[in-house]
This record gives C-alpha cells, sequence and structure tokens, in this order.
C-alpha cells in the first residue's frame, strides 16, 4: 500500500516490473495469512524460471513451502529465520543456491539490487515501524531514492500488486537466494 506522498522515485535501480507482472494473481487469500510463504514462493518460481527455465507450479511451491515455513514452529506469523529456514530446506540438494539473511533490509536490498546479476528479495514490514501493510512480507526487486534522499522499495505484496511502493524506513528482516558460485555476501 502506498505511503501518501506526491514525490516517489523518479529512477529506480534493479529489476523491471514487468517481470513480476505474472505474479499479481498470487494473492494471499488464506485466514490466517501465509504471507512468507508467498513471497518464498516467489522467489523460488523466480530463480527457477531464470535460471533453469522451470516454470514451478504455484500449487506445488505453497503446498511444499507452507510445511516448512509456516508450520514448522509453535508459533504463529513469521519471521527472517522462518523463511530462510524453510528455503533452505527445499534447496538442500539444489548445487547453485541457498538463502541468506539480513535484519537491515535497507543496505542489504540497495547492495544486493546493485549487483550485475539481481535477485529480488524478500523484505518485511512491520507495525511499529509505521507500515499501513503492518507486519507483512514482499518480495522487492527495485530500489529508488525520492528527492529529498528517503529510500523507497517497489515490490510484489501477494495481494494483487506488481508494483506497490513503499518507504524502506518501515521495513524489517529481509532473506534472499545466493548463488553458490558467486563470492560470499559482506556482512
Amino acid at each position: 500500500m502506498k505511503e501518501k506522498n506526491t514525490q516517489y522515485p523518479e529512477k529506480w535501480t534493479g529489476l523491471k516490473p514487468t517481470r513480476f507482472n505474472k505474479y499479481r494473481s498470487w494473492i494471499n487469500n488464506q485466514k490466517p495469512g501465509i504471507c512468507g510463504t508467498y513471497v518464498s514462493a516467489v522467489l523460488l518460481h523466480d530463480a527457477y524460471l531464470h535460471a533453469y527455465g522451470l516454470n514451478i507450479s504455484k500449487t506445488t511451491l505453497l503446498t511444499g513451502l507452507k510445511t516448512v515455513i509456516d508450520e514448522t514452529f509453535a508459533y504463529r506469523g513469521t519471521f527472517p529465520w522462518d523463511l530462510w529456514h524453510g528455503l533452505n530446506v527445499v534447496l538442500k540438494y539444489n548445487p547453485d543456491y541457498h538463502a541468506r539473511m539480513s535484519f537491515i533490509p535497507d543496505k542489504k536490498v540497495v547492495e544486493l539490487l546493485d549487483r550485475p546479476d539481481p535477485l529480488p528479495v524478500a523484505v518485511g514490514t512491520a507495525r511499529l515501524l509505521g507500515s499501513s501493510y503492518k507486519n507483512h512480507w514482499v518480495v522487492v526487486y527495485a530500489y529508488g531514492y525520492d528527492p529529498n534522499g528517503k529510500l523507497y522499495f517497489k515490490a510484489y505484496d501477494n495481494h494483487g500488486r506488481s508494483a506497490a511502493i513503499l518507504p524502506a524506513s518501515q521495513t524489517f528482516g529481509c532473506v534472499w537466494l545466493q548463488n553458490k558460485k558467486t563470492k560470499k555476501d559482506k556482512r
């Protein structure tokens, strides 16, 4: 959901929004929601489609990921470590990718999307930080700065929007797929 602002970034860095149009129909209607599972499914779908040409079905991804993300731990909701754990369980035998996580998305997302071969990043929003999404997960694929230097993310929100704009200041935690063949991320 957009924050009320008349001056969003004019220039975006990262991936093109058209790459995420196909996910507009991937809408999280479950009660309670499984937004962490949805964004993890999008990360895997996008990676497998672009790396291997495999178009894995949404149902297969959601069914498999729900068991290792939403149903593994006894508490409600999902935290960065839930997505990290679930993705790494699914990727256990994949020779190319593993999941990584960080608790500070603003710097990490910019670093990841500045790469020559950027991949999307799952980013958590937080009610405590003023997010209109409350506690939620989105897939960020681009970033930009408004005329005042405020950082914004462009994202798939799993509510039917593939080009949502949200302030980075309202996010906490991020998870991404790291190619095992590239050098390790700086910490």
